[in-house]
Order: structure tokens, then sequence, then C-alpha cells
């Protein structure tokens, strides 16, 4: 069990639209290279029936990702995505984890045993994908001995109050930053980089110049704690599709 790096952790249907989709576990080993993040577990949300490089040219990666607008929209003439903002390069990691996953690589594990394997470490929930399309006690099961958690929904109008508790909702606009604090969640906000900073928001610690730290490190996007909405946080549009964040 030592050996095990990666693991399924949940197999079902999106409740966008019944795609097959499943959630997948790297990392539970020797842990994440990723220079932002820090050495954190790294979830995938995936559709199960294809590689993530088709599901986006068919526009299905909407099982995974719903009404994101960072996924930007199928052009009907041409049939290819444009204006796509996400920073994921879908051709890297989620495309490598899926050929594992099709090879029949990761053991199916179930979500508590997942949580014993990475006790006092940190998780990220949703490395690619909608977290909130994963069953909340999933994910609960998967965070209930992790020293710090991290994660974004876009489905946060639509989906359970308790999502709320691991969650940040991922806002696009000053009107979804609004809707979601009143809602009772906070928010994570991506600005285009001419921006004025918002009001009780502080900037991704991951991305700043001066005291740069990772996403280990800061943990500060982990939801609501204790019921209380606390302080957002923005970041600044970065990566190849930047451009595209315009609101």
């Amino acid at each position: 069990m030592s050996k095990i790096n990666g693991a399924i952790v949940w197999q079902g249907v999106s409740m966008i639209d019944g795609g097959e989709i499943v959630m997948i576990a790297t990392g539970l080993k020797s842990g994440s290279a990723n220079r932002k993040t820090g050495d954190m577990v790294q979830t995938w949300i995936l559709r199960s029936d294809m590689d993530p490089i088709a599901a986006m040219k068919l526009d299905l990666d909407r099982s995974i990702c719903g009404d994101c607008p960072l996924r930007g929209y199928q052009d009907q003439d041409s049939g290819k995505r444009v204006g796509r903002a996400c920073y994921v390069n879908v051709g890297q990691a989620p495309l490598s984890i899926w050929r594992a996953y099709a090879r029949g690589s990761y053991p199916v594990m179930d979500p508590a045993s997942v949580a014993e394997l990475i006790s006092g470490r940190g998780i990220r929930l949703g490395s690619y994908g909608d977290p909130s399309l994963v069953p909340l006690q999933v994910l609960q099961d998967l965070v209930s001995t992790s020293k710090v958690r991290t994660g974004y929904t876009h489905q946060w109008r639509n989906v359970d109050s308790g999502y709320r508790e691991l969650l940040m909702a991922s806002a696009d606009t000053v009107a979804d930053r609004r809707d979601a604090r009143l809602a009772g969640w906070r928010s994570f906000v991506v600005l285009p980089t001419s921006a004025d900073r918002p009001e009780r928001a502080v900037e991704c610690a991951a991305t700043r110049e001066i005291n740069k730290l990772t996403c280990f490190d800061c943990g500060m996007c982990s939801g609501v704690k204790s019921g209380k909405v606390a302080t957002d946080v923005f970041i600044l549009a970065h990566g190849t599709g930047s451009k595209y964040v315009t609101a």
C-alpha cells in the first residue's frame, strides 16, 4: 500500500449532463512538484470514457467544468474552442493521468483510506475539474486528516451549502463576488491584470513578487470556517489564456 502514488477515489456521473466522470488522487507517496502549491496531494476530475483533449474538442468537458467561463466557447463554424482562459494545459498532467487510468494503473481506494495515507499533508481538491461534481461526503472524507486543503467551484449557485465549508466560490465578476458572499461563500476572484484591487480581499500569496508562499504554506483557499464569511482572495489572470479575462 505504501508504494501507491495514485488512486481512483470516486467514479460516477456528472450532475451537469450525466457524463461518466472519475476523481483520481495523485502524489499519495511522492507528493507534487508544483512550485505554486507545494507538496500537496492533487485530485483530478476527468471524463472517464475519453481523454481530456477529446473531451474538450467535442465540448464534453462541460461534464467536469460546467459552465465555467474560463472554458471559452465552442465555435460552431470551425468546431474549435475559442477564448479559453483556463490555465490548465490538458495536454500535460490531465492527459498523462487519464492515460494511466485507461491503462488500469490506479487502484480503487475509498476516500477514508486515502485520507489515512496522507494524514497531516495538504490536498488540492480539483487540480483540474470542478470538485463540487463529486459527492460532498467523498470530499469530506478526503480532507478529514489533511493539514491544509484548497478547492474552488464555479457551481456554487447550484450545489449544497455544505460545499462552502471546503471550497471557494470562483467569481468572475463583481456581481458574482457579491452574490457569493450573500449566499455565505468566500470567493476566489480572477481579475484582468489592469483591474483595480478589490476591497476586503487579499492577493493570492503564491503569486506575489514579495514574500511568495506556496498554497501549502498559505492555506487561505479553504472555504468558510466556523460558519463565518471572511476575507476573499483574488488573483491576476495568468497563463496563455489570460488575455481573455476582461471582466
